[in-house]
């Protein structure tokens, strides 16, 4: 039997664990046609979340179309038109069919057909030649609204963050909601990780999407929903493991999808040779821990000193407390403001999170920082 356990693609399948509520209460949300913010941490399910709920649709055979638009990496209002358009097979998905509706929707525009090398379905982007991004956006747009008269749509921009990073943020920021807001057929899911942008740009009065999306928090996934999932793939490959085991696993990843996934897909080929023992656990997360070492120190070779000290000073302190006089002596930091500034950097190079209190975010990195500093 193939391994089931996933931590580089989506979860799928057997490989994607509960989240039930999630489920429902998303696709609550596509059929009112109400937009979204749905944001985590990195790495916790969000994408594979959005997947699974596609399929559900596929699978119950609702009229509604999806499309998953990946935002990652974008750098400009081109690159995001650009996506987006060829993204648009997901709603039509005949070649030339769609390129009969984009010719008699859009004026002077041509366009560049190529293969999508993951999908193998056909890939339409406009040439920005002939009319500016402007023009092209509002031309998108109004296509998607056309589709959306024929039956509900529902839009996921993954990592939409990104575009506050653009150069002409504000404005593009401006025109997309114009049109969103108009879309009544359209449920817009916006998804990202970085928490400070899109706080900002949805909770911030001053910014173009204020107000503009249900908040969705992606929660973690509870222990008494791992535990019957792992123990049915184990059990699935003739694999015995205790539940006290399995729960021990969970506990130390802090309940965290990622790292359950990339620790159970090394525990699948671990008890092929050998049954579970007290040492497997930390046997494992060493070697994890060595995998990862090459990219762990060029991070740590990147950040400056004042950077290093006050992940130290995280690290010493859980967390907190760490502006006193006592925790400051004892990594040498001179004075609070120092951290203050290295907290904020570090938060938005999401090296950090703050949930009470200050957590370094990847967890195999602090558990490298433990045994290296």
């Amino acid at each position: 039997m193939k391994n089931p356990f996933t931590y580089s693609n989506f979860a799928t399948g057997p490989s994607f664990c509960n989240r039930t509520k999630e489920q429902r209460d998303l696709l609550d949300f596509i059929m009112a046609s109400q937009n979204v913010l749905l944001y985590s941490h990195r790495r916790t399910g969000k994408s594979s979340l959005i997947k699974k709920v596609f399929q559900n649709i596929k699978e119950q055979k609702l009229d509604t179309g999806t499309v998953y638009i990946d935002l990652y990496c974008t750098t400009s209002e081109k690159e995001f038109i650009t996506r987006a358009f060829q993204q648009l097979s997901a709603l039509e998905s005949n070649t030339d069919k769609l390129l009969g509706l984009l010719k008699s929707s859009i004026n002077k525009l041509s366009f560049q057909i190529s293969i999508d090398p993951v999908t193998n379905s056909p890939a339409i982007a406009p040439s920005f030649k002939a009319a500016d991004e402007s023009l092209i956006l509002k031309n998108l747009m109004e296509l998607l609204e056309k589709f959306s008269e024929k039956r509900k749509i529902v839009i996921a921009f993954d990592e939409f963050q990104e575009v506050a990073k653009y150069a002409n943020a504000d404005s593009f920021e401006k025109q997309l909601r114009s049109y969103v807001q108009q879309h009544s057929n359209i449920c817009y899911i916006f998804c990202g990780s970085q928490q400070h942008l899109l706080t900002e740009m949805f909770k911030s009065q001053k910014k173009a999407f204020y107000q503009q999306a249900a908040s969705f928090p992606l929660k973690e996934i509870e222990t008494r929903h791992y535990i019957p999932w792992m123990e049915k793939l184990f059990k699935d490959g003739n694999l015995t493991i205790e539940k006290n085991n399995l729960k021990q696993i969970v506990e130390q990843f802090k309940n965290h999808p990622m790292y359950i996934q990339l620790f159970c897909f090394f525990l699948w080929k671990e008890l092929q040779q050998n049954p579970w023992s007290e040492e497997t656990l930390n046997k494992i997360e060493r070697s994890m821990i060595e995998q990862k070492h090459l990219e762990y120190q060029t991070l740590w070779d990147t950040l400056s000193i004042n950077q290093k000290k006050t992940l130290k000073l995280i690290l010493f302190n859980d967390g907190q407390n760490l502006f006193s006089a006592e925790a400051l002596i004892d990594v040498n930091i001179k004075t609070a403001s120092i951290v203050t500034r290295c907290l904020k950097s570090l938060s938005e190079k999401e090296i950090l999170i703050k949930n009470g209190k200050y957590i370094i975010q990847d967890i195999f990195f602090k558990k490298w920082l433990a045994l290296n500093i």
